[in-house]
């Protein structure tokens, strides 16, 4: 469904059926997946924040966005409340917002903002 590439030639695509992402080298052979079912059910896109972060986005009854780091440890999850329109596509933005394109001709804008922990 999505495909985003990083910095060290590793090309990631999300995998629907297998409900992760697939990470490639440019020459085609398989390095990792990340994400699984459970975690990352049915993605709809994948991408790269500013920071590195790995995103993933589905929409398997609500809206998920699962980060994690490149390796593939996880490092949080994000949930809509609101029950969206099957959804076909998301884009990262360089603020940070996460654009959800819906099939009810509809866009959707999410801000993602890493609160620092308080409690140190």
């Amino acid at each position: 469904n999505g495909v985003v590439v990083n910095d060290q030639m590793e090309i990631f695509i999300s995998d629907n059926r297998a409900h992760c992402v697939k990470v490639f080298d440019y020459q085609g052979n398989y390095l990792r997946q990340i994400g699984g079912e459970g975690v990352s059910n049915f993605p709809i896109g994948v991408g790269i924040t500013a920071s590195g972060e790995i995103t993933i986005a589905d929409n398997h009854n609500n809206f998920n966005l699962t980060v994690f780091s490149q390796a593939g440890q996880l490092l949080g999850a994000l949930e809509s409340k609101v029950k969206h329109a099957q959804c076909f596509d998301v884009a990262l933005m360089k603020d940070g917002s996460i654009v959800l394109a819906s099939k009810d001709y509809r866009l959707y804008i999410y801000r993602y903002v890493k609160i620092p922990n308080l409690s140190q």
